[in-house]
């Protein structure tokens, strides 16, 4: 089964949708999540062409999805986009890698430093889980 492909319109007002349902740093006080906000001085935010350009208004929303949330409910503060990042794990599991319906978690990370970093806790845990690997203890210098 492949998914269908949307016309550059549907993925526009979709992307769109999505980011109407998060909160917006640029319209509402945020406080107390873990996330930033781009610098409007470096980032010129009411440019006329980010109307059209859903890729780019994400980053600028920078929506942070707290969380994996294929399973079960997470944050509500960004709802709409974590949405879109549940089915795209799901195109990646099931339709690329031909995992089993709700087989699987995953998570979208924004760069490959805080991919890797999941990536390293994630197979910490399962070792600790399935092989009864112990922790190492830090020693602070």
């Amino acid at each position: 089964m492949q998914w269908p492909k949307l016309p550059t319109r549907a993925i526009k007002q979709r992307v769109f949708e999505a980011l109407n349902q998060n909160l917006n740093y640029n319209q509402e006080t945020i406080l107390g999540l873990p996330a930033t906000y781009l610098d409007q001085e470096q980032f010129y935010f009411n440019a006329p062409f980010l109307k059209d350009a859903a890729f780019l208004s994400v980053l600028i929303n920078n929506p942070n999805h707290i969380g994996c949330h294929t399973y079960s409910k997470s944050e509500s503060y960004f709802a709409g986009t974590q949405q879109l990042e549940v089915d795209l794990i799901r195109i990646c599991a099931e339709e690329i890698f031909k995992a089993s319906p709700n087989a699987y978690d995953g998570y979208v990370a924004p760069g490959g430093t805080e991919a890797n970093i999941q990536a390293q806790w994630i197979y910490r845990n399962y070792f600790i889980q399935k092989f009864g690997a112990k922790e190492v203890l830090q020693i602070p210098f």
